[in-house]
């Protein structure tokens, strides 16, 4: 049996300090009022790509930022998970391979297989989301049909820069692949400028691109299951066509909802990022205090993922060398997210998207287990 999400589980006992979640947890939206109430007239099937009000609500928000998309080139779907794997299941029903930057959110493995395809794991540099187009071309064989550029990473916050974009989505496009641009953490607002988008690097999005949003992480609404994807040219006929089948369409009011939040959610999202930006800051100081432990400064997005091969390697205690995330769990009551999941072991992940209380007592025991283990390797 194929192993659950890292993040599903989250409903654990009241003595776990749970910092593994994979969604924004501050407490942003009104307790009652904030959203409209569901719809219980009789309702047809809305048209697989999505209503017209939510489409228009996205390419507007896309023409907010700079960027230019009709509302005929989104596809809604109940979140942007599903909006992947309906992309995905059209480019791969061939069986070919995906070339997946390392580290990778971990869902991606399993979306590509479900679909056909094969991942082609490319190295990287965590807290680097730079690509290189050597390495793109030693990797690529006849059967690379798509690129995964997600920017800001999950799980490490690296942002791609625009000028690698741009060159990658050249590269991409005289060898026929698709490029996927997965940007559901560039709408969190907790550094200074969001990570470049194809949306704006470019005059128009290109036929051989597409980009996947939703309201998940930039509003704080995973529940909600939210998502789009934007395509150009064909691709839109040919992902359109696999929806209708594979999601049939996303509820009626779920998308009365979004369209409404990505008109009128601006403080919503600001906010988020205020708070998230000072709770970045905090967690980053404390991470740097640990002994053995290294952190990259993520560029975006809602996790941070410390190194502590060095802590391993020189202080663990054999249970945390075999199961780290295992031992925390146990003897010290936290959870994290294990990097092998993402290709990247040796790391943990862990959200500083939770309430500020969470994160200072997650912090202080995971500060506390790696400070008494090495204690204890000294004595």
């Amino acid at each position: 049996m194929t192993a659950m999400s890292p993040t599903a589980a989250v409903h654990q006992d009241s003595g776990l300090v749970v910092l593994s979640t994979g969604d924004v947890r501050i407490p942003v939206h009104p307790q009652s009022g904030a959203a409209r109430a569901p719809l219980r007239a009789d309702q047809t099937y809305q048209a697989p790509t999505g209503t017209a009000d939510l489409r228009e609500a996205v390419a507007g928000r896309v023409a907010a930022a700079g960027g230019q998309v009709d509302p005929t080139q989104v596809l809604v779907a109940p979140g942007a998970r599903l909006a992947i794997y309906a992309v995905l299941a059209t480019l791969l029903n061939d069986g070919g391979e995906v070339l997946l930057p390392t580290p990778y959110w971990a869902s991606y493995p399993e979306l590509v297989k479900r679909s056909g395809g094969s991942i082609v794991a490319l190295p990287a540099q965590v807290g680097d989301g730079r690509i290189d187009l050597d390495t793109l071309e030693a990797h690529r064989t006849p059967r690379t049909r798509v690129l995964v550029v997600n920017s800001p990473r999950n799980p490490d916050g690296a942002v791609t820069p625009a000028e690698d974009l741009a060159a990658a989505t050249a590269w991409a496009e005289r060898h026929g692949i698709t490029v996927l641009c997965d940007e559901v953490y560039r709408g969190v607002a907790c550094t200074a400028d969001p990570a470049p988008s194809i949306l704006d690097v470019l005059p128009h999005l290109p036929d051989h691109c597409v980009v996947v949003d939703g309201l998940s992480k930039s509003h704080a609404l995973a529940g909600l299951r939210a998502g789009w994807a934007i395509t150009a040219g064909g691709l839109t006929r040919r992902v359109a066509a696999v929806a209708s089948h594979l999601l049939g369409g996303t509820s009626t009011a779920v998308q009365s909802i979004a369209a409404d939040i990505l008109r009128d959610g601006e403080a919503i999202q600001a906010g988020i990022g205020k708070v998230l930006a000072d709770q970045l800051v905090l967690a980053r100081r404390r991470l740097a205090e640990l002994p053995g432990v290294s952190c990259p400064e993520p560029g975006g997005g809602i996790f941070l993922f410390p190194n502590l091969t060095g802590w391993l390697a020189d202080h663990a205690p054999e249970q945390a060398r075999r199961d780290l995330t295992g031992w925390l769990r146990d003897k010290h009551r936290i959870t994290v997210v294990d990097g092998a999941a993402f290709g990247a072991p040796g790391h943990i992940r862990l959200s500083f998207a939770l309430p500020a209380e969470q994160l200072d007592e997650g912090l202080t025991r995971l500060g506390s287990a790696l400070a008494d283990a090495t204690a204890c390797q000294k004595g």
